[in-house]
């Protein structure tokens, strides 16, 4: 990328995210929690870890 557009986009980068117009959404998230926030993803995570250790085991094997 040459020197020019590199600093034309460097230029017009903070433009972009200093709008006064835009304000938050008036809207409450529809799900929260204890529940969303630690059981969900602890659970995703072991679920991850479990498939990559089972995809682990079968690809391991030697032929």
């Amino acid at each position: 990328m040459s020197a020019v557009v590199l600093a034309a986009l460097s230029a017009l980068a903070p433009m972009a995210q200093e709008n006064p117009h835009l304000q938050p959404l008036p809207a409450t998230p529809p799900i929260g929690g204890p529940i969303w926030t630690i059981v969900v993803p602890g659970a995703l995570l072991v679920v991850a870890i479990w498939g990559t250790w089972l995809l682990y085991r079968h690809f391991a094997k030697e032929e």
